[in-house]
């Protein structure tokens, strides 16, 4: 069967007690949602000829204030792709988190925040541990803010190396957990998604072209993803074809849990960018073209290799290679990903519009729309 992505399904179904699904047995039409759908469409992965519709959009109340649990169907060609996307907004503060939502026995930790947090505390790190064979702890947001109906946490998730940060929320009323982060309502993820990888400096932009180019294409990726590298010719035939006017920037996304040697390989390319950005995508070419033949032991010696016969600084290279310097941008590129709801690889942001499974009937005339200065 071939990949299409490479998944670490960090996602609330194997984290709570029930999944939260919808179906036909949901008697009433929702209230409409015309703010949450539009929010959601710009929000999710990019399909052509993709249609939304508001499943639940149910209200519930906290002594903190109000949420709703909304689930919407997107049907589309992909079958990947054809998904029942949940979210919670949070009436209190107009965010919304969108992402997994599973849930949780409210009844036993229903408005007592101590009992809530000592509940998720012990039980979210062995559910994750249990399923998954993830290392977590649960930190809890201590920030002073206004009251909420959903109540933020962190998972300090084990890479190997250290911990990565992966937000998420609980309900006041203790009966959803959601694996997401809070964002305005009123915000386009589109717009907000492009600003953030400008200025951001844990992107790699690895390509020639102008700094201000008129497309980006930011690839989240995991050297030693299958689907990364099956996906990549394709990028590189639209980077080839527009020149300067597309530019490309590389984020490592290493599924650790998975994949035993991404770090690895991510660390050795932060490393390579920081000398010479534009080595990075002839770096990622070599690590695929050994990929089924590489284990933890050979990154070391493939990057030292490439290094040695690309005219870099070795001693340079040494003194950053899984090292501190390294090992947090990394970290922070982990995080970057979960902040803008990366769960699998390749995961593309084309101006700011999440792109996966991109397939050459339909991926170059995005680019080209986009450059255009149209919407997809």
């Amino acid at each position: 069967m071939r990949m299409r992505l490479c998944r670490l399904l960090v996602l609330a179904a194997p984290l709570a007690v029930a999944t939260v699904t919808t179906t036909a047995a949901v008697a009433a039409e929702p209230e409409p949602d015309l703010r949450a759908l539009r929010y959601v469409e710009r929000a999710i992965a990019w399909y052509p000829e993709s249609s939304f519709r508001l499943l639940e959009n149910t209200r519930y109340q906290t002594a903190q204030g109000s949420y709703r649990f909304v689930s919407i169907d997107r049907s589309c060609a992909s079958t990947v792709l054809s998904e029942q996307p949940t979210a919670l907004i949070d009436e209190t503060t107009d965010s919304i988190w969108l992402g997994s939502v599973g849930q949780l026995p409210g009844e036993a930790v229903a408005n007592n925040p101590e009992a809530l947090k000592n509940f998720l505390s012990s039980f979210l790190p062995e559910a994750l541990r249990s399923a998954m064979n993830l290392r977590v702890k649960v930190e809890w947001d201590s920030t002073p803010r206004r009251p909420s109906a959903v109540i933020p946490l962190s998972l300090l998730v084990d890479s190997g190396f250290g911990t990565v940060r992966r937000a998420a929320g609980v309900t006041a009323d203790g009966r959803f957990l959601v694996m997401a982060g809070e964002a305005p309502l009123k915000e386009d993820p589109v717009a907000a998604r492009r600003r953030l990888f400008l200025g951001s400096e844990l992107v790699i932009w690895d390509s020639a072209a102008a700094e201000r180019a008129a497309v980006e294409i930011v690839e989240f990726s995991d050297f030693e993803c299958p689907a990364c590298r099956g996906k990549w010719p394709l990028i590189q035939m639209v980077l080839g074809k527009h020149g300067s006017r597309v530019r490309h920037g590389l984020v490592s996304y290493p599924l650790t849990a998975i994949h035993p040697w991404a770090f690895r390989a991510a660390s050795a390319t932060w490393c390579v960018g920081a000398q010479d950005p534009q080595l990075v995508i002839p770096l990622k070419e070599t690590f695929y073209a050994l990929q089924k033949d590489m284990g933890v032991s050979e990154v070391t010696t493939t990057a030292l290799d490439f290094v040695a016969g690309n005219g870099l600084d070795e001693a340079g290279f040494r003194g950053c290679y899984l090292r501190d310097p390294s090992i947090a941008a990394v970290h922070g590129q982990m995080a970057l990903g979960n902040a803008v709801n990366v769960h699998a690889t390749p995961t593309y942001f084309v101006n700011g519009w999440m792109v996966q499974v991109p397939d050459g009937s339909w991926f170059p005339d995005l680019v080209e729309r986009l450059l255009a200065g149209d919407e997809p």
